[in-house]
């Protein structure tokens, strides 16, 4: 098993350090294997997604297409690239015993979302190169920045996927072999800025901090239910405030304070009826606490501005899709037994759907994502590559 060439590539591959929009590492390690393979450099290409992307980046989506003998359906596979930064300075240790790698290093993940992707899809650039071309037209794309918000697929140049657009796609990002996601939740990011004023302890009654605002808010948000798992009227969604940067030291009164949040649904309606409900909450808090600085002889005014983060659809194939009945041939060729599932954790599928080229998510083998208890199931992992193999002749 660990010496098999798909485990050592994955080993070396989670130990890249390559955070979304600093992918130009693992995007030269990735290409270096490429052509030590044999791949042409004729057949490899970038974009220019990260010059798109509103985080800017280092390098855009890689790109290799395989023309092959241009007959049969065009097939794409996809995976990400880039890592949560929690990833980086992963030492990854292979357990034989419980056939499964961890992460060696304390307090870190281990990367295998999407290293063990990346390495699937090595795994067939070196299939299709045994069969110099003779196969359908198949195109691999390792997208970057995913991991804050599926940019890398939003800005996808499909014109490098070859000369017509796949027909079916198989995006190797999610967990066991036997996994066929055949539907992804929609998402969308929000920017919240707040501004304040700040003054120093001994005169807090002339400041407006920022900290109380997002107090408020969060708790008139929270105590309605708009927080976590949102229901109402028999609508679902997703909503939280993951990232926080504000201050200027602690004997000061917060005078600014960045906030981003995420909102996912399968319904669209309902998820801009949660923003709504946020943006609105930041507003009352906000004039509240301006009603309170003007009693207290405050002439500084409090404000909040929303900008719009990265979004995409949801996306719902039919179960009897030829890309899921194609990815259930595949996974019974390793002698597993197929389940189709629901993504709620977003899925770059979400985008390649949307530019047209019907796609579903197939597992790679990693258990807890972004988690310092995240581990790759080696055996899992390896089965992956295979069904990734078979894919090439569905």
């Amino acid at each position: 098993m660990k010496d098999s060439i798909d485990f050592k590539i994955v080993m070396e591959l989670m130990a890249v350090p390559s955070k979304s929009g600093e992918e130009q590492l693992i995007n030269d390690v990735i290409c270096k294997h490429l052509i030590d393979m044999g791949v042409p450099e004729s057949y490899i290409a970038h974009d220019d997604a990260h010059k798109k992307s509103a985080f800017n980046g280092e390098v855009g989506n890689l790109i290799v297409h395989f023309p092959g003998h241009g007959k049969g359906v065009h097939k794409m596979f996809s995976t990400h690239m880039d890592t949560v930064p929690g990833a980086i300075g992963s030492e990854p240790k292979f357990e034989p015993e419980n056939d499964r790698v961890i992460n060696g290093a304390a307090e870190r993940s281990l990367g295998a979302d999407a290293r063990a992707g990346v390495a699937c899809l090595l795994s067939t650039a070196r299939a299709l190169v045994t069969k110099n071309g003779d196969h359908s037209p198949c195109t691999l794309v390792f997208f970057v920045q995913e991991e804050i918000g599926l940019v890398g697929s939003h800005f996808l140049d499909t014109s490098l996927l070859g000369t017509t657009l796949p027909e079916i796609c198989f995006n190797f990002d999610g967990e066991c072999a036997e996994e066929i996601v055949y539907a992804v939740i929609g998402a969308e990011r929000m920017h919240i800025d707040l501004k304040g004023e700040g003054v120093h302890v001994m005169n807090m009654d002339k400041g407006i901090s920022c900290s109380s605002i997002l107090t408020e808010a969060m708790h008139n948000l929270e105590h309605g239910g708009w927080v976590g798992s949102v229901n109402k009227d028999g609508k679902k969604a997703l909503s939280n405030l993951g990232v926080l940067e504000g201050g200027t030291g602690s004997n000061v009164t917060m005078p600014k304070l960045y906030a981003l949040m995420e909102c996912r649904s399968f319904d669209l309606e309902f998820r801009e009826s949660v923003l709504n409900v946020w943006r609105q909450a930041f507003k009352h808090a906000v004039d509240a606490a301006n009603v309170a600085a003007e009693q207290r002889g405050v002439e500084a005014v409090a404000s909040v501005e929303f900008r719009e983060g990265p979004k995409y659809s949801p996306y719902e194939l039919p179960v009897d899709h030829p890309a899921v009945e194609a990815a259930k041939a595949a996974i019974r060729t390793v002698g597993r037994e197929p389940f189709i599932s629901k993504n709620m954790g977003g899925m770059d599928c979400a985008n390649i759907v949307s530019h047209g080229i019907p796609a579903v998510g197939m597992g790679m083998g990693e258990h807890n994502a972004h988690a310092f208890t995240e581990w790759l199931s080696v055996s899992h992992f390896l089965d992956c590559c295979k069904i990734a193999a078979a894919l090439i002749d569905a």
